[in-house]
């Protein structure tokens, strides 16, 4: 391997995003960065690109694989890889400063290494709460041991994998419009045998207006419930012991693309077991009304996702 880490970078117009998260790349020979284009509709010049970063080791491609989406455009990244160690990012996200020399003090020939984000809100530029269930993840895995943070870490930002486990378990990224990361998360958190996990955070995830994260147009939706049910059975067939997802939660955020039949399997999963029928945290609730309280009055102040729409 040429390089210590390789950093996959799908972009889809956002030029500026894509500045600033190279910024936050230190200049360092043993770091390759591909970035692959999703066909963008503004215009992708990726020679300006060159001029602004002449220093870095930048790799261009595009997205020509005739399925748009982040999922085909890592792919496609994952490709041309030549490093020792992999990382994600997204285009309108950044590294923290010195994330890169905390990699070099603690990498160890893991298969992931998990560490706790950090995010901010990019409509005010105060600090949002995108992070709060991976970085949970992290301090209960560091807490307790609990495997959760291997099937609940939805996400491949703010992690670190051996490109040997990637390439060795041929990952690949679903080729679809939305939630194309959570079987590619799911399937090498099953497979990893060796992991670890730090809450000092190397990555910082963005909240803005017109992102994938808030479009709950129909398509996308739909996008996301059908990953969900493979999620579902992947956890099932593989007999993995995690919290599943319950029917509750299933109609809640689905119910408006679900056919008559697809209620129906929903409720057949349930009366078979492979999903509850509320979340398990609605029973901590109920024994912690306070909790509950405390919860909603975080929600209440957050940022309404209607602030972030395009």
């Amino acid at each position: 391997m040429d390089f210590t880490y390789g950093i996959v970078v799908p972009h889809y117009n956002s030029l500026s995003g894509l500045s600033r998260l190279l910024r936050s790349i230190p200049v360092r020979d043993d770091i390759q960065v591909i970035v692959v284009d999703d066909n963008s509709t503004e215009r992708f010049e990726p020679q300006k690109i060159e001029q602004e970063f002449p220093m870095h080791n930048i790799t261009f491609s595009t997205n020509d694989s005739g399925v748009k989406g982040a999922g085909s455009s890592r792919n496609i990244g994952i490709e041309l890889l030549n490093s020792r160690y992999t990382l994600f990012a997204d285009a309108d996200d950044f590294y923290c400063e010195g994330a890169f020399e905390l990699l070099d003090s603690v990498m160890n020939n893991e298969d992931i290494v998990y560490f706790s984000p950090t995010s901010q809100c990019d409509v005010t530029g105060d600090s949002s709460d995108r992070h709060f269930l991976y970085a949970n993840l992290v301090s209960s895995y560091l807490a307790e041991k609990n495997e959760e943070i291997k099937y609940h870490f939805a996400v491949p930002w703010s992690k670190v994998y051996a490109t040997d486990f990637i390439q060795r378990n041929r990952l690949y990224f679903d080729q679809v419009i939305a939630s194309n990361d959570v079987m590619f998360s799911l399937v090498s958190g099953r497979k990893a045998c060796h992991i670890a996990a730090y809450t000092t955070p190397i990555y910082c995830v963005t909240r803005g207006q017109g992102t994938l994260t808030v479009n709950f147009k129909p398509e996308v939706m739909k996008s996301r419930y059908l990953v969900e049910m493979n999620r579902i059975n992947y956890i099932n067939k593989h007999q993995i012991n995690t919290e599943v997802m319950s029917l509750y939660k299933i109609i809640k955020n689905f119910r408006h693309v679900m056919t008559a039949a697809e209620h129906l399997h929903a409720a057949k999963l349930l009366f078979a077991g492979e999903i509850t029928l509320l979340p398990a945290r609605t029973y901590y609730y109920l024994k912690n009304p306070r909790a509950l309280i405390a919860r909603i009055s975080k929600k209440r102040d957050s940022i309404s996702s209607q602030r972030y729409q395009a």
